[in-house]
């Protein structure tokens, strides 16, 4: 397995959560927000379509996405993101950070994982006003 990846699944265990490895390139991550708030987060190296380089990408469902979904305050939401942004993707709100693997540091990797997760958990929670993911 990568190191970045293989540091995320150590780092999440750390923290008393869970990390499921399915390959060199993918792993789930189930990150423990409080004492009874998870969220799950999909971890992958993919080839970035822009640069061709290896990219580390963390995935966080949201909610399905529906129209009454203002995506203008979505976007302004955004700019206040240290790493993350909200991607839709087979018709889900997600919550998306990335970054070239070779570069990504220890440090990166955790604050890409604690935000992720904490965004996706509390924009889950304000637009269904439950813990889905």
């Amino acid at each position: 397995m990568k190191n970045a990846l293989r540091f995320a699944c150590q780092y999440v265990d750390q923290i008393g959560g869970q990390s499921t490895t399915y390959d060199e390139t993918k792993a789930v991550l189930v990150v423990n927000l409080d004492e009874v708030r998870f969220q799950t987060v999909l971890i992958m190296l993919q080839t970035s379509p822009g640069s061709g380089k290896e990219q580390l990408v963390l995935t966080s469902k949201v909610c399905e996405y529906d129209k009454s979904i203002d995506l203008k305050e979505l976007l302004v939401e955004t700019v206040k993101f240290d790493y993350s942004k909200f991607i839709i993707q087979d018709n889900f709100l997600k919550v998306e950070a990335s970054c070239i693997a070779a570069s990504a540091s220890e440090e990166q990797v955790k604050e890409m994982i604690q935000e992720v997760a904490t965004l996706a958990d509390r924009y889950e929670l304000k637009h269904t006003g439950q813990d889905i993911h």
